[in-house]
């Protein structure tokens, strides 16, 4: 009976619980500070790593704010975290591991330097089919996958059949994985700051500050973090001053925003992705 039940939450929580996270959504507007009619700079926050430690993902996604979660597809606790963040009206990624220059050992289901360009592209589907929450990817290690253009090409074949934007790592400085998904015609961006390299709640707001500090620069900036205790510490003291200066928004609606803005025609949220989030529906243009 458990697992029955359990078989079925992807669909209850389509059809029963759409309300909830829309109701969930409008709290955490209305609890992030001024209003989304101002002209705050947009800041993108990922939470990378989202798998394995349930207790840390569990805190990070009761948090009031718009933070995007990204998931390693094949962990212990990721497709329980994806179904909570969903329900909570926090976007979900997937997290998808790739090789380094170093050759270590890549997570389960993770894409090898040696792995032909059609079975990347099965891969990333077979993922992708599994977590329905999923409005986009960004890599996991990655430092030399990411400079291979078959490699990338491949993952961006991917996720333009099923309509889903990438967020570059920038794990390598030689990547061309943000050029790949330009050239695919996806919605697409680069990592621009890492929150938490070093693990102290003091180093971590001091990233913080240069992530908004860049977005008020630049109209945008997207920052990646970790499910550390330390991130969630310093996010939680931290977020509610900084959201006085910068709108802490999903993954997808700063995409959305910069397509707008370079007249791209990837500017709107696909049906697709509103179906997978539908707190998001009316806000795809």
């Amino acid at each position: 009976m458990i697992k029955k039940i359990t078989n079925a939450l992807p669909i209850l929580c389509r059809q029963w619980l759409a309300p909830l996270a829309l109701g969930c959504a409008l709290c955490q507007a209305s609890n992030a500070g001024p209003s989304q009619a101002d002209n705050r700079p947009t800041l993108a926050i990922v939470i990378d790593d989202i798998g394995y430690h349930r207790s840390s993902a569990q805190k990070l996604i009761a948090l009031p704010y718009e933070l995007t979660f990204s998931v390693l597809p094949i962990s212990p606790y990721g497709k329980e975290l994806a179904e909570l963040a969903w329900i909570r009206g926090k976007e979900v990624m997937l997290h998808i591991p790739m090789a380094t220059q170093t050759n270590a050992k890549l997570d389960p289901g993770g894409i090898a330097l040696n792995m032909p360009p059609t079975h990347i592209t099965e891969l990333i589907a077979t993922h992708i089919a599994s977590y329905p929450q999923a409005s986009g990817i960004n890599n996991h290690m990655g430092s030399r996958l990411t400079e291979l253009e078959p490699a990338m090409g491949a993952v961006m074949q991917a996720l333009t059949a099923q309509d889903l934007f990438f967020i570059d790592s920038r794990t390598s400085a030689q990547s061309v994985a943000y050029d790949q998904a330009k050239k695919a015609g996806l919605q697409t961006a680069k990592r621009d700051i890492f929150l938490d390299n070093e693990q102290s709640i003091v180093a971590i707001a001091m990233q913080l500050e240069k992530a908004v500090a860049l977005a008020e620069k630049n109209g945008n900036a997207v920052a990646i973090g970790h499910p550390y205790p330390e991130t969630y510490a310093a996010l939680k003291r931290q977020l509610p001053l900084l959201t006085t200066r910068v709108k802490v928004v999903p993954s997808s609606t700063l995409l959305r925003n910069l397509s707008h803005n370079q007249r791209e025609p990837a500017h709107t949220t696909s049906q697709t992705n509103l179906s997978n989030r539908p707190w998001l529906q009316g806000l795809s243009k």
